[in-house]
């Protein structure tokens, strides 16, 4: 099996070098929303979703890694698991802007 290389540039930045995940992985709509909607939940159980990707514990990435990889055992033909690491840096980025853009309302 060909271990598949992350893409270069930044996640979510194609148009300065980047790439845009769904277009990197190349799924059809309907796999990538399945993935990445257990991943979301995966990310809910083992990460710390008020803090961003890279403030988060390496025990919780593992861990978020290690059942990633349950849930989706062709994620080991990725290196380092990137897909699963971008869903979650996606969602955890997501999430955090949601809330503070809701904290101005209060």
């Amino acid at each position: 099996v060909k271990i598949v290389p992350c893409p270069p540039g930044a996640l979510s930045k194609p148009t300065a070098g980047g790439y845009a995940l769904k277009d990197a992985l190349g799924w059809e709509d309907a796999t990538y929303k399945y993935v990445q909607k257990i991943l979301h939940s995966i990310c809910l159980i083992h990460l710390e979703v008020t803090r961003p990707y890279h403030e988060q514990t390496t025990n919780a990435l593992t861990n978020y890694c290690v059942t990633a990889l349950k849930e989706f055992p062709t994620l080991a033909n990725y290196e380092d698991h990137w897909p699963a690491r971008d869903f979650a840096k996606m969602y955890l980025k997501n999430i955090n802007a949601q809330w503070k853009a809701n904290q101005n309302y209060i």
